[in-house]
């Protein structure tokens, strides 16, 4: 099973069609795309049109090039809270609900929630960011799923089981510097997974620095951001 990984978006049409066209100059085939999150800036721009307008183009252009395409909303994917919040409409792709598993290929179960994971199931989060007061926080690994698949940070970490996509596209929320970022290939063979890097933006590749954990770190110009990670 081959898939292509990515996520944050951030409504950027433009950065998809240069992913579409550089796995198609790198003759790629994929049995399903699975995208963590953030594909629009709605809690961003707080334009529902034009967030739903970016959705359903990024969708329909995904769907029409590669066929199976899994996802899970982001932050940035809906506005408010509680009552109030609104969400976008979903057409096109598949998008994977809490407490259900779907399927990626016959064998291959994916889930959004930790508690349905397991050795062969696959655990897809926009976030597993957890808050412990201040500034301090955490990203928590599903240690029991064969793959787990997060975004959000805009950090690429590869480590074990642990993948987390960085973005395919940052804007400058926040001061940020505007850039493309990159994309993963996932290689799943009798439960072994290999991950391989493709850079559409100037990241750069180091070496995992987290006490208790060995891998592989992407960050624009190679800059080392901090990284916590914790097992569960």
């Amino acid at each position: 099973m081959r898939l292509l990984c990515f996520s944050d978006i951030h409504g950027n049409v433009a950065a998809v069609k240069r992913l579409i066209k550089d796995v198609r100059a790198r003759r790629a085939r994929y049995d399903a795309v699975v995208v963590a999150g953030d594909l629009t800036n709605f809690s961003v721009t707080r334009d529902q049109q034009e967030s739903q307008e970016a959705l359903d183009t990024i969708l329909q252009l995904l769907t029409a090039e590669f066929g199976n395409v899994m996802y899970v909303p982001g932050n940035r994917d809906y506005l408010g809270r509680g009552k109030k919040r609104l969400s976008l409409t979903h057409y096109k792709g598949m998008m994977i609900e809490e407490g259900k598993k779907y399927y990626l290929g016959p064998r291959l179960p994916i889930t959004t929630t930790p508690e349905l994971s397991d050795k062969n199931t696959i655990l897809i989060q926009h976030s597993n960011v957890v808050y412990e007061g201040g500034f301090k926080r955490r990203s928590v690994v599903c240690k029991d799923a064969l793959l787990h698949i997060v975004g959000h940070t805009h950090t690429g970490i590869v480590s074990g089981n642990y993948l987390n996509t960085g973005f395919l596209y940052r804007d400058d929320s926040n001061g940020a510097e505007p850039m493309m970022g990159g994309y993963f290939e996932v290689e799943i063979t009798n439960r072994a997974v290999t991950y391989t890097f493709f850079p559409l933006g100037p990241i750069k590749r180091r070496d995992l620095k987290c006490a208790g954990f060995k891998g592989s770190m992407y960050s624009p110009h190679g800059y080392a951001f901090p990284v916590k990670l914790a097992v569960k």
